[in-house]
């Protein structure tokens, strides 16, 4: 199968990835039905979907016909069989456990067309742990949240993955404006994940140290890395720089990073105290009022902002 033959899509899980997921595939055209074990996940998702619409439009990403468009494509289901009986590609969404997400690849292989391509959203399982049924057609399309508005996706091959499931994999994320990037084989965490908690190991040591505050560590990198690292990754800047520079300066600071083989004591000491972060009003940061909620405002803001930028790009495409 081409993605040319791909004509509709099926969600599976509609919690906090599945419903942004299903709003990106039918914002590029395709009929999506979305489909939850609990009903009520499925409204909120629509409900949630139809929100994520409205902020597009007032932020001039899309134009209210093009939203009347995406969500008329649309189509909440009650069951299983409903959801993937006819559709040509599923992403698989549930809960992040290896035995739901097998049981839910050997349900969806006995509705499915014979044809049609399964991907899950796992953000770390090995997918060759869950891909019963049709391994060969099954591989993960793991999304970053939210990912009805950043563009990547890490594709990661299982052991049986033929490479016509994963050549159709990664051009039907280009299509829909995503930008896949291909793991050939399963490892911990993929590539995002590895990336992002070797800095927050590095970032929890300097804070069990003593040497800086919570509030500056994060300053450090909001005003500094983080806004190089949006057009230029840590490869290139090595490059620019020099890699003679890099060697030299990683032959005496490696040795004085973080090596923490778990979480380092400061972090135990607060999750043990029930300071668990926004949720409890305190972890590393206290979180009073609405706090939080300016935080991911401004967050989104910033992101629709560079959504609008790949657009224009034709990032993905």
């Amino acid at each position: 199968m081409k993605v040319e033959d791909v004509k509709t899509v099926a969600v599976v899980g509609t919690g906090l990835m599945g419903h942004g997921i299903a709003q990106a595939f039918a914002m590029a055209g395709y009929p999506t039905a979305l489909y939850d074990v609990d009903p009520a996940r499925v409204d909120r998702a629509v409900e949630g979907i139809k929100n994520n619409l409205s902020l597009f439009v007032e932020h001039e990403v899309i134009t209210q016909p093009e939203a009347d468009t995406a969500f008329a494509l649309l189509a909440p289901k009650r069951s299983l069989s409903e959801a993937v009986g006819s559709v040509d590609f599923v992403m698989e969404v549930v809960y992040e456990d290896v035995d739901v997400k097998k049981q839910t690849m050997l349900e969806m292989d006995r509705l499915a067309p014979a044809h049609t391509i399964f991907a899950s959203n796992t953000s770390g399982l090995d997918v060759n742990k869950f891909a019963a049924g049709r391994p060969d057609r099954i591989a993960v399309a793991h999304f970053w949240n939210p990912p009805h508005i950043l563009p990547l996706v890490e594709v990661v091959k299982g052991e049986q993955t033929s490479e016509e499931t994963l050549e159709l994999i990664v051009a039907l994320l280009r299509k829909i404006g995503k930008y896949p990037v291909v793991l050939r084989r399963h490892i911990p965490g993929f590539i995002g994940n590895r990336l992002q908690y070797a800095m927050f190991r590095e970032a929890v040591g300097l804070l069990q140290s003593g040497v800086t505050t919570a509030e500056d560590i994060d300053a450090v990198v909001r005003t500094s890395l983080g806004r190089r690292y949006v057009n230029i990754g840590p490869l290139e800047t090595a490059d620019i720089n020099g890699l003679a520079l890099f060697d030299q300066i990683s032959r005496y600071l490696f040795k004085e990073l973080d090596a923490s083989q778990g979480p380092q004591p400061i972090l135990a000491e607060t999750v043990a105290a029930g300071n668990h972060g926004v949720k409890t009003g305190r972890g590393f940061h206290e979180w009073p009022g609405d706090k939080a909620e300016k935080a991911l405002r401004r967050r989104d803001e910033e992101l629709i902002r560079w959504l609008k930028i790949d657009r224009e790009r034709g990032f993905g495409g």
